[in-house]
């Protein structure tokens, strides 16, 4: 298998991001053009090796076909010294489940209505375009859609199958909570099971749990999902579309995608509260505010900041031995890197909490957001806030991310921590109150504050109004693995 350093064909490889049971998921960049890919590598030695890696090489050429721009790209594919791999988009955010959960341990509060909205939107588009090209995704749900600065985007078509060869009854395939009746029953598909999935997902996104508690219940045409009383007119809309996506026969649910996401682009803009809510206003000439935030630029030592929380660039292995990292520890005390040590390598994107030994702070937040030229800068900022949130603290201390050893650029690191700050204030809910970014010095600082501005600004006003509903079921637990199984139940 590949480790940390290795190259595959024209891909350097800097680290893991996740693994599972049968694959691996790798960070890694182009040699020669120097931008972040994912490479994903079939375990050696997995049972079924051969036909896990047509699955892989059927996955890739589906993305590849597609070539919208709501669904994450396949670059490449291949075997390297026997490994098989597939080479796709990086998406420097989080997947909607993954955000969710964060949101609902955090704060006790479900996603706003827009903002399920306008991620239905684009995941509806996305099926739009992969229908277009002949291809069933079979697998729509939370985790499979990824939010970044660039939009929302629907990946893993690791099922997929293209339409024609879902006409007659074949393997079940899908993760239940979202898996149409027909699908359980391993009956032939069409666009509608897709419709069925994004019906189910938007219900879970907003709700916190799937439309249906059993299988009984999603197999019963007697029993239709139980949405809670409607609030507004615009969450009575949304729940008849729902309603209408959810229909026991496929034939009653609407089959055109291009229509669904219409409906739910209108239904996100008409919620929106207008421009006073949501611009960006400026307090001086390095301080700013979105919503309840107030954001400020510095120059000065990021070891004397005093906030809730200090942020940390941090190395996958968590010591602390160069960089914003040693300036911490040497000012703080070597007890807050014997406590990240505990934590052992963390992959990259991650973020962990230690106390702040002496430091004028609560927390010290340890952020794995770069390595060598390749930036996770963006999905690194959305966990630090969520973390801070689930924490409480009212402020944070932030440095630039990734610009020293791991060489990413000012500018880019500008871009997304700006826009996972402002996303996250947007959503609602939030307890900071205080965001600061301190730099090294004056030339840096105006770099970054020009660009963050621009990133605070946003193309789109967004919502304030709706911060999601209480979490009545605890924290969302996660949605399980795809199951495939093979033949069709007696």
């Amino acid at each position: 298998m590949p480790q940390a350093g290795a190259r595959i064909r024209d891909y350097e490889i800097w680290g893991r991001l996740s693994e599972g049971g049968m694959s691996e998921i790798w960070l890694a960049k182009h040699a020669v053009l120097g931008i972040p890919v994912v490479v994903k590598t079939l375990r050696q030695g997995a049972e079924d090796g051969e036909s896990r890696f047509a699955r892989m090489l059927n996955e890739a050429r589906m993305m590849a076909r597609i070539g919208a721009p709501q669904v994450v790209r396949a670059i490449d594919a291949g075997v390297h010294d026997g490994v098989g791999y597939v080479v796709q988009e990086y998406v420097d955010g989080l997947d909607l489940a993954e955000l969710d959960e964060s949101r609902r341990r955090a704060l006790g509060l479900g996603l706003p209505l827009w903002f399920v909205c306008h991620a239905m939107h684009e995941a509806c588009r996305a099926l739009q375009a992969s229908h277009r090209a002949g291809i069933l995704h079979r697998d729509v749900k939370p985790s499979n859609l990824f939010g970044s600065h660039s939009g929302i985007q629907l990946g893993d078509f690791g099922i997929a199958i293209q339409r024609e060869e879902a006409a007659s009854p074949g393997e079940i395939s899908g993760t239940f909570r979202f898996m149409a009746p027909e699908q359980l029953r391993g009956d032939a598909l069409d666009r509608p099971s897709d419709v069925w999935g994004a019906g189910a997902t938007a219900f879970d996104l907003r709700y916190g749990r799937g439309p249906f508690d059993d299988l009984r219940a999603t197999l019963d045409v007697n029993v239709q999902a139980a949405f809670p009383r409607a609030q507004t007119a615009s969450e009575a809309f949304f729940q008849h579309v729902l309603a209408c996506m959810l229909k026991k026969d496929p034939a009653a649910r609407p089959r055109e995608l291009g229509e669904l996401a219409r409906q739910f682009g209108a239904l996100s803009r008409a919620q929106q509260p207008g421009a006073d809510r949501t611009a960006l206003a400026r307090l001086g000439k390095n301080r700013y505010r979105v919503g309840e935030c107030e954001i400020e630029f510095s120059v000065g030592d990021i070891a004397l900041a005093r906030a809730d929380g200090i942020v940390s660039s941090a190395h996958d292995h968590m010591k602390m031995r160069s960089g914003v990292g040693e300036a911490l520890r040497l000012r703080g005390g070597d007890s807050i890197e014997e406590e990240a040590l505990r934590a052992g390598q963390r992959p990259l994107g991650s973020c962990v909490a230690t106390a702040a030994g002496s430091l004028e702070a609560r927390h010290v937040l340890h952020a794995v957001s770069a390595w060598n030229e390749v930036s996770c800068v963006g999905r690194a900022a959305h966990r630090t806030f969520l973390l801070a949130d689930e924490l409480g603290l009212r402020s944070l201390a932030i440095p630039a991310l990734g610009t020293g050893a791991s060489r990413v650029t000012i500018e880019m690191c500008a871009s997304a921590l700006a826009s996972a700050l402002r996303m996250h204030v947007m959503l609602g809910g939030t307890r900071l109150r205080r965001v600061e970014f301190v730099l090294r010095n004056e030339p840096t600082l105006d770099s970054f504050r020009a660009v963050a501005v621009d990133a605070l600004h946003a193309d789109n006003d967004i919502p304030l109004l709706d911060l999601g509903l209480p979490s009545e079921h605890g924290p969302v637990s996660p949605d399980g693995v795809t199951h495939v199984h093979p033949t069709k139940p007696a």
